[in-house]
């Protein structure tokens, strides 16, 4: 029994890790190259090529910086959807992102900077 038991906890606990703190570039490494990884930050070039979806992932705070035009859609593990047109050279900060899928809608590849903060995680 406490075998069963031990196997439940083991599951609930793997889901739980799976559907809320998927790391972006643990998930998708493909589409990273990772500038710097250190206890406070990491920075990462994220590349998306043209209609490429990332798996589900979230994201502590973080800061981009488009160094290309993107076409993103992004689709939230809650049923929502985004559309975002973002132009090289324009910036933005976001608290933490949750769980989420984004896909290339473009016609060319998608790069830009991505900074996470990782002392602001995504939590539930």
């Amino acid at each position: 029994m406490k075998a069963i038991l031990n196997l439940v906890i083991l599951i609930i606990t793997i889901s739980c890790s799976s559907i809320y703190a998927q790391d972006w570039a643990k998930v998708n490494p493909e589409m990273n190259i990772i500038l710097s990884d250190t206890t406070l930050l990491r920075a990462t070039i994220a590349t998306i090529e043209p209609g490429a979806k990332s798996q589900l992932h979230t994201h502590p705070a973080s800061f981009f910086y488009a160094l290309t035009d993107c076409n993103l859609k992004v689709y939230y593990a809650d049923g929502e959807t985004e559309t975002m047109e973002i132009k090289a050279g324009e910036y933005g900060y976001g608290s933490p992102e949750k769980p989420h899928q984004t896909e290339n809608i473009g016609k060319k590849t998608v790069k830009f900077l991505l900074v996470e903060l990782k002392e602001h995680p995504y939590t539930k």
